[in-house]
């Protein structure tokens, strides 16, 4: 799964990779978890991109109780385009989430699990294939959510965790964002793993378990134990 991203660029940076109309409202982030504010690269009617924070936990339009997006933090892209909770917003409200780094947890045994930051190689930012939606309370306030696609893990991640979240290349993210782009053939096509050498990955110390600790410390590599490797 990614249930835990990093997103330390400024907004005029942001803008700039993404060639946003306006810079965003954000501040960088170092530990953002689930139920925080993630931010989403839309394709707005007008024709331009716009970056927006929406929870990260996806709230579909038609549950009862929106805490449901608890729950909802990942769809997984084998099953996507066919769950109730996603395949509407797969057709039809798609975005890119941006981080700049995440983290994953290796299972070491019952009492251990190591975690690591996983970032792209050449420095630049990650572009996660998301999903969005919007839910409406009796009161007629809205809340915009979104969740990030996640699917099996290439082979330079497959010894740390069995998911990796869907991670697009430049070139496809004005198809991904384009909401005429409906043929669920051609969608599920960009669901999987990204290149190897894509991505790195550094063993960080357990300061990331709690959503608490949010510094550029997070970040920092530690050694492994010996006897994990």
């Amino acid at each position: 799964m990614c249930g835990r991203i990093s997103l330390r660029m400024s907004p005029v940076e942001l803008q700039s990779a993404f060639d946003l109309f306006r810079e965003p409202d954000w501040s960088p982030r170092y530990n953002l978890g689930p139920m925080q504010q993630a931010l989403a690269v839309r394709l707005k009617p007008e024709g331009v991109r716009l970056a927006e924070p929406l929870q990260w936990g996806l709230v579909p339009g038609w549950v009862k109780d929106p805490k449901s997006g608890s729950q909802l933090v990942n769809a997984r892209g084998e099953t996507v385009a066919s769950k109730p909770s996603f395949r509407d917003a797969f057709k039809r409200r798609r975005c890119l989430i941006p981080a700049t780094g995440y983290y994953e947890w290796q299972v070491i045994n019952s009492q251990t699990k190591q975690p690591w930051h996983i970032f792209r190689a050449d420095g630049g930012v990650l572009a996660c294939a998301g999903l969005w939606e919007s839910w409406q309370a009796q009161d007629g306030s809205v809340l915009e959510s979104c969740a990030i696609i996640t699917t099996h893990p290439n082979d330079n991640l497959a010894e740390i965790h069995d998911r990796m979240p869907v991670i697009l290349a430049e070139e496809h993210w004005s198809l991904w964002l384009d909401p005429e782009l409906e043929e669920v053939t051609a969608l599920t096509e960009f669901l999987v793993p990204c290149p190897d050498d894509w991505l790195e990955k550094t063993p960080v110390s357990s300061l990331v378990n709690s959503v608490r600790n949010e510094s550029p410390e997070c970040l920092t590599p530690v050694k492994l134990p010996r006897s994990l490797f």
